[in-house]
C-alpha cells in the first residue's frame, strides 16, 4: 500500500514537472523520457532527505497496521476479549473503591459463584459480570448488506438478552446475601451507546430484572455513588465506636468517683478521729504537766 502511494506521488511529480516545462516554453517538441524524469525526481528527493521521511512513514504505517491486527485479534477471540473486559473492570474498581471492599474473581461462599468482580457492602454483595457477547455486533459492523446487518443486529440483541438472563440467575440472589441488583459491564462505550439508542427496551427490561447494564463511564458514576455510601457507613461505624468508647469511659469515671468518695469518706473519718485524738492528747498533756508541777512544789 505504501509502495503504491510513493509511486503515485512520483508519477504526479513527473506530470507536474512536464506541465511546468510546457508552460515555460522549454518543452517544445522535445521528447521527455518519463523514467528519466522519475529518476531525477527520486534523486532530488534523496538529496533532500524526503526518501528518509517516506521510509519513516512506511515504518509507522507498518506498526499501526500490526497494532490494528492485534486489536482485531483481541476482539475476535472470545477469551481474549473477556480478559480485556476483566482487566478494564479491575482497573476501574481499584481506582474508585477502597481495596478492602473489592474482590476480583473470588468465589462467593453464600452462592458458590465466581463473578468477574464483587463488592462487599453493608446492604449485600454487588456482583459484576464483564463477559458480554460481542461476536454478532462485530459482524454487524463488518456487513455491507443492509439485510445482513439487520440480521446480525437481531442476533446480537438476542445474545445480550440471554446474557442478561444469565447474570440475573447467577448473581441477583438477595436471599443468599447479594444486593437486589448486579452490574452487566460492557467494556465499550460504542456498544453501550448502540444498545441505549437503538434498543433502549433491552436496557430498561434488564434494569427491571435487577441487571444494570453499564459502560466504563456509567459504571464509574455508579461506583462513585456507592463510594459515598460506603464512606457514610464507615463514618457511622466510627461514630458508633466513639459512642461505645465514651460509654466505657463514663463507666470507668463513675467507678473512679465511687472509689474516690469512699476514700474521701475514710480520710474524713480519719481526720475527725485525728482531731479527737489530738484533743485528748492535748488535755492529757495539760493534766500531766499540772501533776508534774504539783509534785515539784511539794
Amino acid at each position: 500500500m505504501i509502495e503504491l502511494l510513493v509511486a503515485a506521488v512520483l508519477a504526479v511529480s513527473a506530470i507536474i514537472l512536464i506541465l511546468l516545462l510546457q508552460i515555460s516554453g522549454k518543452l517544445g517538441k522535445t521528447t521527455i523520457d518519463p523514467e528519466a524524469v522519475k529518476g531525477a525526481v527520486a534523486t532530488s528527493w534523496k538529496e533532500l532527505g524526503v526518501d528518509q521521511d517516506i521510509g519513516a512513514i512506511k515504518e509507522k504505517a507498518t506498526d499501526i497496521q500490526a497494532a490494528a491486527q492485534d486489536l482485531q485479534t483481541l476482539f475476535k477471540v472470545t477469551r481474549g476479549r473477556g480478559e480485556y473486559g476483566e482487566f478494564q473492570l479491575e482497573q476501574i474498581l481499584n481506582d474508585l473503591l477502597p481495596k478492602q471492599y473489592v474482590h476480583i474473581r473470588e468465589k462467593i461462599a453464600q452462592t458458590g459463584k465466581i463473578p468477574d468482580a464483587h463488592i462487599i457492602t453493608p446492604n449485600g454483595i454487588v456482583c459484576i459480570d464483564s463477559k458480554f457477547p460481542l461476536d454478532n455486533y462485530r459482524e454487524m459492523l463488518k456487513a455491507t448488506d443492509d439485510v445482513q446487518k439487520q440480521s446480525y443486529g437481531i442476533s446480537f440483541c438476542k445474545d445480550v438478552e440471554g446474557h442478561i438472563a444469565k447474570i440475573k440467575n447467577d448473581y441477583v440472589k438477595p436471599e443468599e446475601g447479594t444486593t437486589p441488583f448486579a452490574f452487566g459491564f460492557i467494556p465499550s462505550e460504542a456498544v453501550y451507546q448502540f444498545l441505549t439508542e437503538c434498543h433502549p427496551n433491552i436496557i430498561a427490561d434488564a434494569a427491571k430484572e435487577g441487571v444494570l447494564v453499564v459502560s466504563p463511564a456509567t459504571l464509574a458514576i455508579n461506583l462513585n455513588l456507592l463510594t459515598v455510601g460506603l464512606r457514610a457507613t464507615e463514618i457511622a461505624e466510627n461514630a458508633q465506636q466513639i459512642q461505645n468508647n465514651i460509654i466505657k469511659l463514663s463507666k470507668s469515671l463513675n467507678e473512679v468517683e465511687e472509689a474516690w468518695n469512699t476514700l474521701y469518706s475514710h480520710i474524713q473519718k480519719a481526720y475527725n478521729k485525728a482531731s479527737e485524738v489530738n484533743d485528748k492528747h492535748s488535755r492529757l498533756r495539760t493534766n500531766f504537766e499540772r501533776i508534774t508541777e504539783r509534785k515539784e512544789e511539794t
